[in-house]
């Protein structure tokens, strides 16, 4: 089914160079930790987790929930996310992440046949939130300006960047978000 969704990508910044400095099951503990932060953020703000690959997580929010602010509950989710994981250890080694977020239309439903199926959101706007976490700085959430419009009033002073990604046509803008 197509849909309105805000599409959330979280991702960790300089895990391959963590890798090579961690005994593997360091590491395996610290992102397990990651996915369970992720895990319990989206699910508080009803999103759906739809993938945990790497060191990286993907998640929904509207459908099949389809509450009317998802836009507001994905930029919560991703703002919890980000600050929680940046402080998850005392020693100081915590995760550096990055989000991104986009909001508009996407097809919402299985793909993939017979034994082999993914529930899942595809579509521009699940490419770009994609790439909007990759533009991201550690502590810094990336917002398309359809996700900013309807939760600008908590983010009234949010800076503006264009970026150029790989794929789009012509320029995005976006908005900056802060985890504190």
């Amino acid at each position: 089914m197509q849909a309105e969704l805000s599409v959330l990508f979280v991702d960790v910044r300089g895990f391959t160079e963590l890798s090579e400095r961690l005994p593997a099951p360091e590491l395996v503990a610290r992102l397990n930790r990651f996915y369970e932060l992720a895990t319990q953020a989206v699910l508080a703000f009803d999103g759906t987790l739809d993938k945990m690959v790497g060191d990286q997580v993907m998640a929904f929010f509207g459908p099949p929930f389809r509450p009317k602010d998802h836009p507001r509950r994905a930029v919560r989710a991703a703002l919890d996310i980000v600050a929680s994981v940046g402080s998850m250890d005392a020693d100081g080694e915590g995760f550096r992440v990055g989000a991104g977020i986009g909001t508009g239309e996407a097809f919402v439903g299985n793909v993939g046949e017979e034994g082999v199926r993914d529930f899942t959101a595809i579509g521009d706007v699940v490419n770009t939130a994609a790439r909007l976490q990759g533009e991201a700085k550690p502590g810094e959430v990336l917002i398309m300006e359809t996700t900013y419009l309807p939760v600008a009033a908590d983010f009234p002073d949010a800076p503006q960047r264009s970026l150029t990604l790989k794929g789009k046509s012509e320029p995005v803008p976006v908005r900056v978000l802060n985890a504190r």
